[in-house]
């Protein structure tokens, strides 16, 4: 994120924000043809728009699976380093469909979010409540939302641009 770290937000700043971010993310991909979506290298060397998209969904499935374990009062530990467990990310959904993973991306959204509306204030920013990996709550929830759509804004935001110039150019 370019801006300070965030050290307090409410319940309903962070969705609302989350959710603008995203819609924000998913629409610069808005337009691009199945070949554009598809094409290695896309917008990160060795990465398609839909690997991005696969990487973002499963950090997101993640987040809200870990926020639920953790506040039910499991431990949770790392196993796998963050390159780690997107190297395997990649590995695991590089050969789905195209539509399967925009499937998948839509299908995200309702669970973060239901998970979201049910966060207190205290929850998300009470660092003794709830603690992810050695992390306050709302880090790793800002972490695997708006921080996290921030990380890939910029380079998709470009890709995209270049695909739309190049469809321009054509007769």
């Amino acid at each position: 994120m370019s801006e300070d770290w965030i050290t307090y937000m409410t319940a309903g700043d962070l969705l609302a924000r989350a959710q603008a971010e995203r819609a924000a993310l998913a629409a610069l991909w808005q337009g691009l043809t199945p070949e554009q979506m598809t094409r290695r290298p896309g917008p990160q060397p060795g990465w398609s728009v839909k690997d991005l998209v696969a990487h973002i969904t499963w950090w997101e499935q993640s987040a809200t699976n870990w926020v639920s374990r953790a506040l039910s009062g499991e431990l949770l530990t790392r196993t796998e380093t963050p390159d780690e467990l997107n190297a395997r990310i990649f590995a695991d959904n590089h050969d789905l469909p195209l539509a399967t993973v925009l499937a998948s991306f839509n299908a995200s959204w309702k669970p973060l979010e239901d998970l979201l509306l049910r966060l207190s204030d205290e929850e998300i920013n009470d660092a003794t409540v709830c603690n992810i990996r050695d992390m306050p709550l709302l880090y790793f929830l800002a972490g695997n939302t708006f921080a996290h759509y921030a990380d890939h804004f910029d380079q998709l935001q470009s890709y995209a641009r270049r695909m739309r110039a190049e469809d321009g150019d054509k007769p």
